[in-house]
Order: C-alpha cells, then sequence, then structure tokens
C-alpha cells in the first residue's frame, strides 16, 4: 500500500476552501506528506475585443492575483511547515485539467470539496472520484479535522484488502491516538432460500454465520493487524440497498471517515467505481469519503478518452 506523499487540492474560491486547506493541513502533519498542490481552474472568460476595452473592469483576474488570493487562504488556514506547497492556476475544463495534472505531477491522493448549502452542484467532484487513476477524498463542507473512527465495507475481495490495508496505515500515523476501525460487511439472503426448506430468519442465520467465519478468514490475511482496534459489524440487507445501510451504520458509529476500495482493476470495469461505491460518491455527503485505488490504474483508458 502506497503512502500519499504527493497531493492534488482543488480549489474554487468559495467557502469550501478552508475546510479543504485546513483537512489538508491535518493530513500533511499527521501522514507525513511531502507535497501538496493547490490548484484553480477558472473558466475562460475572453470577451470580444471592443467590450474588453470599452469595460476594462470586467476583465478576469490575471494569474498572479489569482495566485495571491490563492497564498491568502493558505496564509490563513495552512499550517505545515514542513511540506512544499505549488499554486496551480489554469483554465479550462475541471475535470480533464484536475486528472491530467494528477497524472503530470504523480499525485498520489486527489482532494475535493462536497458542498452542502453552498453554491455549487458538486458533480466534478463525482466525476473526478470515478475517472481519478490515484486515490480520491471528498471532503463534505464544515467537516471536523480530526480521524478518530473509520469505517471500511467490505467484501472480503481484494479492493476490500486495499481499503482496509489503508485504515490500518492511517491508524499508526504518529499523531493519531486509539483509531477505531469499524469494517462492515453488508449480508442478503438469496431469493431461492425457501427451497432448502428453512424460513427467511432461519436462513439469515446462517448467512449471518458464514460472513461471521468469512470475516475472520478475510481478517487473519491482513498484515500487522491489530484486532483490538478493530470491530467487525455484519449487517442484514432486506430490500437491495447496501449503500444505505452503510451510509446508515457511518453515522450511528459517528465515525469520521469513511474508507472503500476502488473496483475498477481492468480498462473494460474502470469506468465504474462498482455500485456500492458510486452511490455512496453520490449520496454521502455528511462524512468524509476516501475512494482508495491501485495508483496507476484506469490510467490507459482514460488516456485514450480524454488524451490526457
Amino acid at each position: 500500500m502506497y503512502t500519499f506523499k504527493r497531493i492534488l487540492v482543488g480549489l474554487d474560491f468559495s467557502e469550501m476552501d478552508a475546510t479543504l486547506i485546513q483537512y489538508t493541513s491535518m493530513l500533511c502533519k499527521l501522514g507525513n506528506v511531502e507535497k501538496v498542490y493547490f490548484i484553480h481552474i477558472s473558466k475562460n472568460l475572453e470577451l470580444p475585443k471592443e467590450v474588453a476595452e470599452a469595460y476594462p473592469d470586467l476583465l478576469a483576474p490575471t494569474d498572479e492575483a489569482l495566485t495571491q488570493r490563492v497564498q491568502e487562504s493558505l496564509t490563513k488556514y495552512f499550517d505545515a511547515p514542513n511540506c512544499s506547497i505549488e499554486i496551480a492556476i489554469k483554465e479550462g475544463n475541471s475535470t480533464n485539467l484536475i486528472l491530467r495534472w494528477a497524472k503530470i505531477k504523480e499525485i498520489d491522493l486527489i482532494l475535493m470539496g462536497r458542498k452542502l448549502e453552498l453554491d455549487g452542484k458538486g458533480v466534478i467532484p463525482g466525476k473526478i472520484a470515478t475517472m481519478s487513476s490515484c486515490s480520491v477524498l471528498l471532503v463534505p463542507e464544515n467537516t471536523p479535522f480530526k480521524i478518530s473512527s473509520i469505517l471500511v465495507p467490505v467484501d472480503f475481495s481484494e479492493f476490500s484488502k486495499l481499503a482496509v490495508e489503508k485504515a490500518l496505515q492511517i491508524q499508526q500515523w504518529p499523531g493519531l491516538d486509539q483509531v477505531k476501525i469499524h469494517c462492515q460487511h453488508v449480508y442478503f439472503v438469496p431469493t431461492g432460500y425457501h427451497k432448502s426448506g428453512k424460513s427467511y430468519e432461519e436462513f439469515a442465520g446462517i448467512m449471518k454465520q458464514n460472513a461471521t467465519n468469512d470475516s475472520q478468514t478475510f481478517l487473519s490475511t491482513l498484515e500487522q493487524i491489530n484486532k483490538a482496534n478493530i470491530h467487525f459489524e455484519c449487517t442484514l440487507d432486506e430490500d437491495q440497498k447496501p449503500a444505505d445501510k452503510i451510509h446508515f451504520y457511518a453515522e450511528q458509529a459517528k465515525v469520521d471517515l469513511i474508507i472503500i476500495g476502488s473496483k475498477g482493476r481492468t480498462a473494460a470495469a474502470a469506468i465504474l467505481l462498482g455500485s456500492i461505491a458510486e452511490k455512496l460518491v453520490g449520496f454521502n455527503k455528511h462524512i468524509p469519503l476516501l475512494v482508495v485505488k491501485q495508483k496507476g490504474e484506469n490510467l490507459n483508458f482514460f488516456e485514450a478518452l480524454f488524451k490526457l
């Protein structure tokens, strides 16, 4: 599992920037991040020459002015003196430029904001989470700057293992004290259970026991695991809405972070995170969500798609 040494943070000059910068500062101090790129992408506001000359106040701010604006925010909110920073001001399509910069700068983690009350539809963060070739962290506005409890949804697959390994890595960060990891497996009763001669409740018990056994096998494959700080929960899904069960459990357990592994491992599957992860990205706007990927996965597919 690679560490997050190089981070890219998307800023938009809204109140969301304060939360993102402070959250990034926390990650830098706890996770020993080496470099952060703060990027702002503005729309192309070119005006006809005659209009620009007649109304000079309508001209967009220069790159220097925008850089100064970012620097002022960093001076106010960024407190990680041992981390190198770089400011980039770009113009064009936000999604494409962020993906391009993530590739060029060999980024390990992209931070994007999730807005609740603030202006902005928040479509771009979801696209970045789906398309990025590196891990993505979606941070809601007004997020507390702490990590004391983590939820990792698991289905005992390789990408679930990737997510748990990241949680274990975070648990060992200097400065964090007794971080509790919740692992949740959502199971269901197969539609043909009645053919077994068992009732729904009886077969649900069978499925839960099977999930419990699988969880022990799954945990035993992880290295340097501290089982005292891991709570494993098996949740019955009666209405085929596993993402709802995950989000409900996260709120009930009052976790500070949800970590889920990306399902994209091949070019054919690259365009989807996986149905559960996609739904969590879509409606979870209250708890930071870290989508963990193997660095560089999906890269060839999206290079061709966007000609990065």
